[in-house]
Parts: structure tokens; sequence; C-alpha cells
């Protein structure tokens, strides 16, 4: 084949430079594509630049192939060439800045190399305006042939060299990023720009060093095929690697997509976690109303099941103190807790508690203390103390614990006060029988002791006055009149035992007159003052609710007799549309309120007692106040249903 390889090169140039600037085009192309995805390696953001240098070369050899085409050269091809040469500087300009933007992007000591884009450019702008002051001779081709030199030797070879550096330099990146698969073509894709590099210095001959001796015709000379085809070969190569390099973002986008997987899975069973320890924790508040065992399973559940918490406690106010006291504990038998753990926890909890927000403090460089407040409504119960070790994620399933527990605790408390109302009822109710049992005692032994008496007294007076009324008719005629006075006497014990057990006047004339003939008696009996205060003496109330009234008020004038030692009682009754207020105050001695009928009194007055159990009953409440010295005051407050008085002018006669 006549001139061989050589001559094929040669005459085939324009379809070389055909292919040199395709491979650089179509890689500008794919890069530019590439650049668009949404990434965080560093690589991305310097891709529009490599871009940008592909197509811009690209297009800078497709005019060198036309102006090869071209037959004879004119003003028109000038123009072309030195659009051409400002394309090449540009795209080389590119090409640094892509490489320095890199580097500086993976290695924060290289941020300085960025300036070098500026001074480049600005050397070789300044070279062109040397040249066209000082040397220029006239001929435009001549200009625009050396600032093609001009820019491969200041552009081009620093932009290739730092290409390649910034290579290596990515492949550190990717090696310590998990991307080692990509190390080959990083280094394939750094040689290839070496060598694009070393190109460079292959340029036109010129009047200049080293394009006197480094030039086209000499390389052709030694090697025989025009150095075209080796950039076109090196251009390639540099465009496959980076190519190869590209699928970094298909393989980072799936790993991103199997690390929100995991952490969509880790999410999944870290939920599943806190339903696990909410469902246990709120299936152990269900099972028991002990205030105790409640409490304990639950601070047990929270700090085995509640990642990482190693130990807590749960405090309750205590009316009492005034303070929050430790009801309930639990640590992990292989917790390592500082000494000083638990009074670090108690001072968070009260802070807690006075603030009412949470409380976060560092107890050491592994451990921290958290506590809750428990609060129902604006009241606080107590709180909740935590120590955990690790980074801590489940505050959100602890606060929803924190008002379960709450709940709880309600629950517990409410129960507990139901039991005690139960029992303080059954003891109650063992009084009143057995004081219903005195009673019958009392009755027969007055009914034995004075009315039997008496009517047996009456049976012999009788049987004696029958045998008189024969043998002496006047001392018969004065023992008929000591028997009338004996049973008159008889008669009125009867009525008043009668008005014990229940006063006509209550039945008959109503509430306010049945109150009024009670404190003239007590008066009499006692030798207390007592006095009768009503708004309406005509109201009549339902007959339960009357009977109620009136009961209280004898409890309240036994006690003060009793045990008040009182000189003066103030009975006052206050009939409004929906209820009714029976007030009783009296001088005597007092005493505390919480001694005698609270929840856990020492001694209990089952007179008080019973008088709280029967305004209950009828829906009402009552309201003991008193002070040792300061005498004693009964509020009654029962609503009412009102009742027409049927007899109101007998009523209104007694009142």
């Amino acid at each position: 084949m006549p001139g061989g390889f050589p001559a094929f090169c040669q005459s085939n140039l324009p379809l070389i430079y055909g292919l040199y600037g395709l491979a650089f085009f179509v890689t500008g192309i794919v890069v530019a594509l590439e650049s668009g995805r949404t990434s965080q390696l560093a690589l991305r953001h310097a891709l529009p630049y490599l871009a940008g240098f592909g197509l811009l070369h690209g297009i800078h050899e497709w005019i060198e192939m036309f102006l090869l085409m071209t037959p004879e050269p004119g003003a028109s091809p000038q123009l072309i060439e030195a659009i051409s040469v400002m394309l090449l500087a540009t795209s080389f300009v590119l090409l640094i800045q892509f490489a320095t933007g890199l580097m500086a992007a993976l290695e924060p000591q290289h941020v300085p190399l960025t300036r070098l884009t500026f001074i480049l450019t600005a050397l070789y702008l300044g070279g062109l305006v040397l040249y066209r002051v000082r040397f220029f001779a006239g001929s435009e081709f001549d200009f625009w042939r050396f600032a093609d030199i001009l820019a491969r030797y200041m552009l081009g070879v620093p932009g290739a060299v730092l290409a390649s550096a910034a290579m290596f330099a990515q492949r550190r990146a990717f090696i310590l990023q998990g991307y080692a698969q990509f190390s080959r073509d990083l280094i394939g894709a750094a040689l290839a720009f070496a060598w694009y590099g070393a190109l460079q210095f292959v340029v036109p001959p010129a009047a200049f060093f080293p394009a006197t001796v480094i030039n086209t015709e000499t390389f052709q000379a030694y090697t025989s095929i025009p150095v075209q085809l080796f950039r076109a070969i090196v251009g390639a190569l540099a465009a496959f690697f980076i190519l190869r390099v590209l699928r970094v973002f298909e393989t980072e986008y799936t790993q991103r997509i199997e690390r929100l997987n995991r952490a969509r899975f880790q999410a999944q069973e870290q939920a599943a976690r806190e339903l696990t320890v909410l469902f246990e924790t709120c299936r152990i508040l269900g099972t028991s109303l002990d205030l105790n065992i409640l409490l304990n399973d639950a601070i047990e559940k929270i700090v085995t099941l509640v990642d990482p918490v190693v130990a807590g406690t749960i405090f309750l106010y205590d009316s009492g103190t005034k303070s929050l006291v430790a009801r309930a504990a639990y640590r992990r038998s292989a917790a390592n807790l500082p000494t000083d753990l638990p009074e670090r926890v108690l001072r968070a909890a009260r802070h807690a508690g006075e603030t009412r927000d949470l409380v976060y403090e560092s107890a050491n460089q592994e451990m921290a203390v958290l506590a809750l407040p428990l609060m129902s409504g604006n009241t606080v119960l107590g709180a909740i103390g935590l120590a955990h070790a690790g980074a801590f994620s489940n505050l959100a399933v602890l606060q929803t614990l924190a008002r379960q527990l709450v709940i709880a605790i309600e629950n517990a408390r409410l129960y507990e006060r139901v039991q005690e109302k139960e029992e303080l009822r059954g003891e109650l109710l063992e009084r009143i029988v057995a004081a219903q049992e005195e009673e019958r005692k009392r009755l027969a032994r007055e009914l034995h002791d004075q009315t039997g008496q008496t009517l047996a007294g009456l049976a012999m007076g009788l049987h004696s006055v029958e045998s008189l009324m024969q043998s002496d008719p006047q001392l018969a005629g004065k023992r008929v009149q000591e028997l009338e006075r004996m049973s008159a006497g008889a008669v009125d014990d009867l009525r008043l035992m009668i008005n014990d057990l229940r006063p006509a006047q209550l039945d008959d004339l109503g509430l306010v007159p049945a109150l009024r003939e009670m404190a003239n008696r007590a008066a009499e009996r006692t030798g207390m003052q007592v006095q009768v205060n009503a708004s309406d003496s005509r109201r009549r109330l339902r007959p339960v609710l009357e009977t109620t009234l009136y009961r209280l008020a004898q409890e309240a004038l036994n006690n003060a007799a009793r045990h008040s030692r009182a000189a003066r009682v103030t009975i006052t009754l206050r009939l409004a549309a929906q209820e009714v207020t029976l007030d009783i105050r009296d001088d005597g001695v007092g005493f505390v309120p919480e001694v005698v009928v609270g929840a856990q009194a020492p001694r209990r007055a089952w007179g008080l007692l019973g008088m709280q159990e029967r305004v209950r009953l009828v829906g009402g409440s009552l309201v003991i106040q008193s002070e040792p010295g300061k005498g004693t005051r009964l509020t009654a407050q029962i609503p009412i249903e009102t009742l027409e008085p049927k007899l109101g002018t007998l009523v209104g006669a007694f009142s």
C-alpha cells in the first residue's frame, strides 16, 4: 500500500479531527446530563465545567476540520479561526475551573488553587495584548496562530495537569467514601489527562521556543503519524474513563436507597419497640389498682424496655410533708451508676415539679438524668426521674407513658378512697345497728322502770280501791285521785318517749316548728341558749329531707351538750329556690376536724360521720369547720324539691 498508514492518516486528517471533536462533544453532553443529578458527592458540583470543556473543545475541533476542508483561505476562514481559538482557550479555562473546584471541594487545603483560573486567564490575555502591541506584523493569521499556541502552553497544559491531579484526589475521596471500585477508572482518566497535557506541547511551528523544537512537523517527522491522531486517541480514552467514573452516581443512588430502606426499617423497628413499651406498660397500669404494685411494675417495665434507660424512680407529692417522696425505683442489674445519682435524680424531679416542664442534666460524661412531671390538669402529682446512658430518642414515648401513669395513679387513688368509704360505711352501719340495739334496750329499760312500774302500781292501787269501797269510801276516793295522778305521769312519760322517737310536730307542723320545739327542750334540759332562725317557716320540704335536717340539728345539739360544753348554739335554716342550707354554730371548745373525721384519723367521731353519711344520701354536702377554743360550725347544703304546706294556717301559728 503506497505511503502506508501515515499517508492514510494524512489524507484523512479531517476525519480524525471529526472523530476527535465527536469524542469530546459526546463526553460533554453525557457529563452535562449527569450533572443534573441529586447527589452529595463533590464531583457533581464540578461536572458543569467539565461538560462545558467537552462541548467547546469538540466544537473547536470540528471548526478545525472545517478549515482543513476549505480550499482557499480568506477573510471568512480567518474569522472562523479566531472563533476556533477563542473556543479552545475558553474550554481550557473551564477545564482549569473544573480541576481546581473539584480539588478545593475534596481537600480544603487546595482552596487557594481556585485563584489559578483567574491568574492563568489574566496571563494569557496579557500575553496576547503584549504580542499585539510589540510583535504584531500585520498578519492576522500569524496572530491567531500565536493565540492558539499560547492557549495550549498557558491554559491547556496547566489545565490537563490540574485535571490529572484532581482525578487522583477524587480517587482518594472515593476510597474513603466506599467507592473504591472506581479507583482504576480514575487512574485511567488521570493518565489520559496527563497525556493530553503532554500532547499540548506539540503546536504548529513558530519562531519562539519551544515551538521551534517541539511542533507538529518535528512530531510527524519522528512518528510519521500526525499529532491529531494521538490527541484523538487520548481524548477517546479520557472520554471512556470519565463515562465509566460517572457510574458512581448510579451506585450512590442505589446506596442512598439502601440507606433509606435501612433507616425506614430501623424506624419501623423503633416504632415497634415503642409500641411494645406502650402496650406492656399500659397493660401493667390496667392490671392492678394497688398503687404500690402499680408504681413498682410501671418503673420496672420502663427501665427494662426503654433504651438506653438504666435506672428510674417514681416520686409522688406528699401533702403532709409537702415534698416529693420516692415511691418506686428500679435499676438494671448490670448498670454502673454514679454514687450521687439518687440525689441528682431527686433534684431533677423537684425541678420538673416546680417548673412543670421536662428537666435534663448531665450526670457525667457517659450518663444523663431526665425528669418529667406527672401532671393532672394543673395539679402536680409527682415526677418520674430516669438515668440513661447513650443517645436518647424516646422522649415522646416517655411523655405518653407519663400521661398514662397519671391516669393510673388517679384511678388507684380513687379506688383507695372508695375502699376507705366502703370500710367506713361498713363500720358506720355496725355502729347504727349497735345504736339501734342500744336504743331498744333503753326503751325496754324505760318502759320497764317507768311505764311498767307505773302500770303495776295502777293495777295494785285499783285492787286496793276495790276493797276499800266497802270499808272506807273516803280513803278509796283519795286513793283514786293518787292513781289518776300516777296515770297522768305515765302518759307524759310515754309522750316524751314517743317524741324522742319521732316528733309529732315534724309531721304535723313542719321542720321549723319541730326545730324550735327541740331547741326549747334542749335549753330546758342542758341550760344552753339555743336560737333558731328560719328564712321561710311556712315552706314544706320532702319528708325525707325534713327528717334529715331535723336529725342533723338533733345530733349537733347533743354534741354541743356532751362534748363541746357550749353555752350558746345558733341554728339557721335558709331556704332557696334550689337548695336548703342548715348552718349550726356553737361557742364550745372546738376540735381539729382531720383528727376525728379524716381518712386516717386515730379516733373516729361517729356522730359527725353519721351526719356526713345522712347528707350524702340525699345528694348534699356537709362542711365541718372547727378550731380548738373557737367553737364549731356545721354547714349542710342539700338540693330540694318543695312541697306546699297543707296546714298553712296552723304552721303559721307556731312560726
